[in-house]
């Protein structure tokens, strides 16, 4: 049942205490189930033209007239206002009204409108370099997704602060219905989640009507990684074309640096790479998603990549084209993978954590926003590394182990010497 609430409006008149000589305000007064809110209105009178009863101004004059249409104006502004508060079904008070009569756009407004107007600020943030192509990619497709399922229900004209927890479920359901996993509708619905938050920032709203919502992810599924000896396998074979050699060279690179593609992108020598006293390579650059800084230090088979291609930059193509080459490429390898630029960088992590490196130092070369992040991606090798940690300081047999986990670059190093002497240890398909 929806809570019934009253209102009445009153016009009142105030003098001017500094100048008796001058006219006076007319106030506004706004009675919400007793509660008050009184703001000045435009209009300028003298207290004997003011005719309190009536709720108007005297006389015939077209000062008078213009006067009394605005006192109409507002009023019937307010009461305006008031009814659609009311037909939200939330507590109503006096000042709501009042910021619901003097921001209109903030109650009048599509939710694909204003979402349409995030998505431009988003554009202008990708113009700037503060946004991935792909990040602003995403939106557009979240917007036509809701935009689908808007026109699906007859609810295109629906307002932001309609869109509460029930509504949400009703489209992640719909998401569900329509073949796509719960993971990708909840974070359709943390988009929706940022858009309402953008519109508290811009004054289109007073609250989230979504700060409530309960953000249900399904657990991760396995991590995908590339083991040592499929990664020479992808160095050593011999493609048809120099196309798909590139995108298996750049898909390296990415396993021994953990760049995201569109990092991969931006990336340039000159603007990433720092020397260090001791005669190595730091890559140093801003992550187009997160704006967290990722620290790489080189290592010897993503140099070899880099100066196969001039060692200024990468001819890195489009996102999509990336990823179908390497879906090809799995099958030339049969590979039993589903590859793409995020398993390269995933493999980047592996690799650092298989030799020892502490989840901390790994989550700042990837560039992740908190260590969190990459001790979720990354839980089941922790165990590992813990155990390989252990096995040195106390004894592999203290442990009851019998061999621990190979250092990843080691057993990847002896894999590639064999591979260049035609050694009997790699079997490669050529």
């Amino acid at each position: 049942m929806l809570l019934q609430h009253y209102m009445n409006v009153l016009f009142w008149f105030r003098k001017n205490t500094r100048a008796l000589d001058r006219p006076g305000t007319v106030y506004c007064r706004v009675t919400v189930d007793k509660a008050e809110h009184n703001f000045a209105t435009s209009v300028r009178v003298f207290k004997a033209d003011w005719d309190a009863h009536g709720q108007k101004v005297r006389g015939r004059s077209d000062a008078a007239k213009v006067a009394n249409q605005q006192l109409q104006q507002l009023g019937d502004g307010l009461r305006e206002a008031f009814n659609i508060l009311e037909r939200e079904g939330t507590y109503i008070t006096p000042e709501k009204v009042v910021l619901c009569y003097q921001k209109p756009q903030a109650r009048k407004q599509s939710l694909l409108t204003v979402f349409g107007l995030y998505i431009a600020e988003r554009q202008q943030l990708r113009d700037a370099g503060q946004l991935s192509q792909a990040s602003l990619d995403a939106d557009k497709v979240r917007l036509n997704l809701l935009e689908l399922w808007l026109t699906e229900q007859g609810l295109q004209e629906m307002r932001p602060q309609e869109l509460r927890a029930g509504k949400v479920e009703q489209f992640v359901q719909w998401l569900r219905a329509n073949k796509r996993k719960r993971n990708y509708a909840m974070k359709v619905a943390q988009t929706f989640k940022s858009v309402l938050k953008w519109c508290v920032r811009k004054e289109l709203l007073e609250t989230n009507p979504m700060e409530g919502f309960e953000f249900k992810f399904d657990a991760p599924q396995q991590l995908v990684f590339l083991t040592p000896l499929e990664l020479v396998r992808i160095w050593f074979y011999k493609f048809d074309n120099t196309t798909m050699r590139k995108v298996a060279d750049l898909f390296l690179f990415q396993c021994f640096t953990g760049l995201a593609w569109q990092d991969l992108y931006n990336f340039r020598a000159s603007e990433h790479l720092a020397p260090r006293p001791d005669g190595s390579l730091m890559l140093v650059l801003n992550r187009q998603k997160s704006g967290s800084t990722a620290m790489i230090p080189l290592l010897k088979p993503a140099l070899e990549i880099l100066h196969k291609y001039g060692g200024q930059q990468l001819p890195v193509p489009s996102n999509q084209f990336f990823n179908r080459t390497l879906k090809q490429i799995a099958y030339m390898l049969h590979l039993e993978k589903h590859l793409t630029t995020h398993v390269g960088r995933k493999t980047a992590g592996m690799i650092l954590l298989q030799d020892g490196v502490s989840m901390t130092i790994v989550s700042r070369v990837l560039g992740h926003r908190s260590i969190s992040i990459t001790e979720k991606h990354y839980a089941h090798v922790l165990a590992d590394t813990v155990t390989n940690e252990m096995s040195k300081v106390l004894g592999e047999g203290t442990l009851g182990i019998t061999q621990s986990t190979r250092p990843f670059l080691t057993e990847f190093t002896e894999y590639l010497k064999n591979g260049n002497e035609g050694g009997e240890g790699l079997r490669l398909v050529s």
